[in-house]
């Protein structure tokens, strides 16, 4: 096999996630920290609910930040209150959208930095197609934004929900979150109610 194609591969194959245990859930100790940043499109006090009850939420889960820069995750919130006949708040209209950012930009400079060590190591015939594509396609990873700026969407969720059911509603949406990004479970000592 070609030295080049063998070298793409293990560069490749280096950003890829490692499974843990038998069900790929990585264990407690070895669990990263996760920065997640909040960004609440609502009225300002409905806004301070959601962001209250998204803190509680995540409390008792290991290893979880609230930021409000350079977060590896954002859930983003836009809002819409319904209202009856007499202006009160029957139902809140929530669209949450769930965001991850840089791992696509990891991937592409690991592919970049193979790509510049095959060029380098003289390992393809100068200025043939494949070579020059390589060399436009490393600067092109150059030239794109920083990690911070690039995110793929990982989850949208849309639903409506009595207003007294908020807290209920972002329980949901962090125990969701966490057991789509690492299968977490809270720790077991002091939940959310303890507190």
């Amino acid at each position: 096999m070609n030295p080049a194609i063998v070298l793409l591969l293990c560069a490749t194959s280096l950003s890829l996630p490692a499974a843990y245990g038998p069900n790929g859930a990585i264990p407690e100790q070895a669990r990263p920290s996760v920065s997640i940043r909040l960004d609440i499109n609502a009225p300002q006090p409905l806004a301070e609910a959601i962001r209250l009850h998204m803190a509680q939420a995540f409390g008792p889960y290991a290893g979880v930040r609230l930021v409000e820069q350079n977060p590896q995750w954002t859930i983003k919130f836009v809002t819409q209150a319904l209202l009856d006949d007499e202006g009160n708040t029957t139902a809140i209209g929530l669209s949450v959208v769930v965001l991850k950012h840089g791992p696509q930009m990891n991937m592409l400079s690991t592919l970049a930095q193979a790509w510049r060590y095959i060029i380098n190591a003289g390992l393809l015939q100068r200025d043939q197609p494949l070579e020059v594509g390589m060399r436009q396609l490393v600067a092109a990873i150059e030239g794109l934004p920083k990690t911070d700026d690039l995110a793929v969407l990982s989850q949208h969720l849309m639903c409506v929900i009595p207003a007294d059911r908020l807290s209920d509603a972002c329980r949901d949406i962090v125990a969701d979150f966490n057991a789509r990004v690492f299968a977490a479970k809270p720790n077991t000592f002091g939940s959310a109610g303890d507190r």
